[in-house]
């Protein structure tokens, strides 16, 4: 199945004194209203009704596995924390189009709750609450997105960076033992970097077909030489190139980066690349 976004998917909401207002800047509104009301009512009241706790899900509190990441305590990072998320996750909205970055999100608000599931079925008392993880998984789908962008001090390649977050956050929740907050990490950053994987490749995954491992062979016979055509020269080849790319460029220029499809934005991040690996001369 090809997946495409409309033009208008990517564009913004609505624009509030000349600022755009995505879909992102909404749930980082809300992030941010609920940390505001955990430190106001106290984080000890907001919680027990709103962080997903299994026993009180299955007894019928069937909000928690989406209020769950909106109720966290207020911290001195928190500002921080709301403008990375909202720089990452925009640049993500922007690219995938809001109905499939919505999307994104709702299976990553979702999965933790299932694997709280998972844990608390197995015998391990569990209660989850905040979006740590699901910000870290932004991260790792931004770096998915643009890997090669230099992110720190004009030298870092984001993916990197993201990687090194990546790390640093499993060693902390293995040097806690704390395997429950360990495998909604993983779970998190691995769905974020496989559902940006499948849209740059046009919402298409192409499995191997086994059958052809156990087809008959052919039986080899000798044929006549093929009749050779000339090939073109290579000097068409980049002229090829820079036209497709000249016209990704004039498409930017009249519409915005918005309006480019996730085969047209892998195109041009292609060339991006192979451009910055070209010698200089």
């Amino acid at each position: 199945m090809n997946v495409t976004s409309s033009f208008h998917d990517n564009q913004p909401i609505t624009w509030w004194n000349r600022v755009p207002i995505y879909g992102t800047g909404v749930l980082t509104a809300l992030f941010a209203a609920g940390v505001l009301i955990c430190a106001v009512l106290g984080l000890g009241r907001f919680l027990e009704p709103f962080a997903f706790m299994p026993p009180a899900f299955l007894a019928g509190a069937f909000w928690q596995p989406v209020t769950y990441a909106f109720a966290d305590q207020l911290s001195f990072f928190t500002p921080l924390g709301l403008i990375c998320f909202y720089m990452w996750a925009v640049e993500i909205e922007k690219y995938l189009g809001r109905q499939r970055f919505f999307t994104l999100f709702g299976a990553l608000l979702l999965a933790q709750p299932l694997v709280c599931l998972l844990w608390w079925k197995a015998g391990v008392p569990v209660a989850q609450w905040g979006n740590y993880e699901i910000m870290a998984a932004v991260l790792i789908g931004f770096a998915t997105l643009y890997p090669n962008v230099e992110y720190l001090f004009g030298w870092v390649p984001l993916k990197w960076f993201a990687f090194a977050c990546f790390v640093c956050g499993s060693l902390m929740q293995i040097a806690e033992r704390d395997w429950v907050k360990l495998s909604l990490l993983w779970v998190e950053c691995a769905l974020a970097f496989g559902y940006i994987r499948w849209a740059q490749l046009g919402g298409e995954i192409t499995l191997p077909k086994f059958s052809r491992a156990f087809a008959r062979k052919p039986h080899l016979r000798a044929l006549p030489d093929p009749v050779r055509r000339p090939r073109r020269a290579r000097e068409d080849e980049p002229v090829e190139a820079t036209s497709e790319i000249d016209a990704l460029l004039d498409k930017i220029a009249q519409n915005g980066i918005g309006s480019l499809t996730p085969r047209e934005r892998a195109r041009l991040e292609k060339a991006r690349e192979a451009l910055l690996k070209k010698p200089q001369r």
